[in-house]
């Protein structure tokens, strides 16, 4: 799946003669669907994750959040499996981290990913 590529802020990557750049990063695209809060995206209400239901509420449920984020994961073109997840989430910031290390393409990668608002 060609994606436009983004560099580490999120912004998109230019190269050095001042294009743009494509990828086929699962990865990213793990990280991009992980962004997106739930009914955030005009085109489809449906996508995205349930953070201000289920994260950035009073007493939140990291089981029932590292279950979304696993599906989530799954959801994503080349993801063969999710070996491990790891949230961290600071009330006083409302900032979410969440790290996973996935099968993807037969590689293993990871990667962590922080949601705030």
């Amino acid at each position: 799946m060609k994606d436009l590529r983004l560099n580490e802020d999120g912004d998109l990557h230019i190269t050095d003669d001042g294009d743009i750049a494509f990828t086929d990063s699962v990865l990213q695209a793990i990280k991009i669907r992980l962004k997106w809060f739930l009914g955030e995206w005009r085109i489809n209400t449906d996508y995205g994750m349930p953070y201000f239901d289920e994260v950035f509420v009073k007493n939140p449920s990291t089981a029932l959040l590292e279950d979304r984020v696993r599906t989530e994961i799954l959801t994503v073109e080349g993801v063969e499996s999710v070996e491990s997840i790891s949230i961290r989430i600071n009330k006083t910031t409302r900032e979410a981290t969440i790290k996973f290390v996935v099968v993807a393409n037969g590689q293993i990668g990871q990667e962590e990913v922080i949601v705030n608002v």
